[in-house]
């Protein structure tokens, strides 16, 4: 059987998921973009923002120790 003529098509041989522009995302855009709305990324929001991590109340673990039994 070829490739693309299996009828369960997946994602390892050669398509399956949704038609281009049909996707949960693209629909929620056109929506959008149908009440006026811009659906672009606010990257003023803090949930959109990339930031270094605080790192003024981190806590060190103490190294654990391994004690050596001693020969008998």
């Amino acid at each position: 059987m070829s490739k693309n003529r299996v009828w369960n098509k997946g994602k390892r041989n050669g398509g399956g998921g949704p038609a281009p522009g049909t996707g949960y995302k693209e629909k929620l855009a056109e929506a959008a973009r149908a009440e006026g709305k811009n659906p672009e990324i606010d990257y003023n929001n803090p949930i959109n923002q990339v930031r270094p991590m605080k790192r003024d109340n981190w806590v060190e673990r103490p190294v654990r120790v391994v004690r050596e039994q001693p020969k008998t």
